[in-house]
């Protein structure tokens, strides 16, 4: 069990300048590691299962048996709200989570939800990594051999559709296949070039899903390669706005300046919001109160004018990337 962990460990750095792992034992090889960075999406969550939170808390037990230092860096956590059952989870999170150098949190939501339960000497706040550098050059991080592969879009005014099969689960298929069906209405009414862009592998099957049941709108395009983090990035230039219910992919848009319409659910979409000046862009569309009828007005909004909320944006962009979490690594002086 340990070494079928030890293979997945959320991000390894090692300094550049030691010798090259070769074929050694793979715990011998984290035995050696300088540093340990986890880069996870909300794990720590009553919305996982036991199995993903436990090996979440299995990575930073490997970190503290060969005492490695570990940063986590901003990601989201909570709630917290277990089943009888399942609280013994609490006592095995709170025992290791005293281990790390810091844990940052995304949003206030889930920094009050862990200080509450665990009251961590090592918690801080700090905005999406994503959202503060980009500074990174391609070649330090992908190999050589690699080379993007960007899908083609018109010339035209574009805009990007990013599903999340999680909002299409039995109880809200209908009203998310209704309230996608006056989005694609509005679109085609304004002339916009719709591409309909899968995130995950998991999405895929609704992305195909809302291609065919609307494929009577000719100005409709499924995008059926998954990019991977860096051909999305310059992906999403290509677009006027985006229409997305997958966090990261907002947090990316943002970043280049481009209007959102979020429609997503929970704390972290709605602190998003706020933080870029988009409240009114933004909709839990996993509550009994959504109504996609006010989805289509904000929709109605950007098409008029997405300049508005750009200048925004930018404006916000620029105040968030004063102070980052990667600040953290000179403390460390590493």
């Amino acid at each position: 069990m340990v070494h079928y962990i030890l293979t997945s460990i959320t991000k390894i750095f090692k300094k550049k300048d030691d010798s090259s792992p070769g074929d050694k034992d793979i715990s011998d090889i984290v035995s050696q590691m300088d540093l340990i960075v986890d880069v996870s999406e909300q794990t720590l969550s009553d919305k996982k299962t036991l199995a993903e939170i436990e090996y979440y808390i299995n990575n930073i037990k490997i970190a503290k048996k060969y005492k490695i230092p570990m940063v986590i860096m901003p990601q989201s956590f909570g709630p917290f709200n277990f089943d009888v059952d399942s609280m013994y989870i609490m006592g095995d999170i709170k025992d290791i989570l005293f281990y790390p150098k810091v844990i940052f949190c995304r949003d206030q939501f889930g920094y009050d939800e862990m200080m509450g339960y665990f009251g961590l000497d090592n918690l801080r706040r700090a905005n999406d990594m994503l959202l503060i550098d980009d500074n990174f050059e391609l070649p330090n991080v992908c190999s050589r051999f690699y080379k993007p592969d960007i899908p083609e879009v018109s010339d035209g005014e574009n805009v990007a559709i990013i599903p999340n099969v999680e909002c299409f689960n039995k109880k809200y298929n209908d009203r998310s296949l209704e309230m996608y069906k006056r989005i694609f209405e509005s679109l085609k009414a304004a002339r916009k070039e719709v591409y309909i862009v899968c995130q995950a592998s998991s999405d895929m099957e609704i992305c195909k899903e809302l291609a065919n049941a609307f494929r009577h709108f000719e100005n409709i395009h499924l995008v059926e390669k998954e990019l991977d983090c860096v051909e999305f990035g310059m992906f999403i230039k290509k677009f006027e706005f985006v229409i997305s219910s997958h966090y990261t992919n907002c947090v990316q848009a943002y970043r280049n300046y481009i209007p959102v319409l979020l429609l997503g659910s929970g704390a972290k979409f709605t602190e998003l919001a706020e933080l870029l000046g988009q409240e009114k862009f933004c909709f839990d569309v996993l509550t009994e109160e959504f109504n996609s009828y006010d989805v289509v007005d904000a929709l109605n909004d950007y098409i008029k004018d997405p300049d508005v909320a750009k200048t925004r944006i930018q404006t916000r962009m620029i105040n968030l990337q004063e102070k980052s979490c990667f600040e953290i690594f000179d403390e460390l002086k590493w």
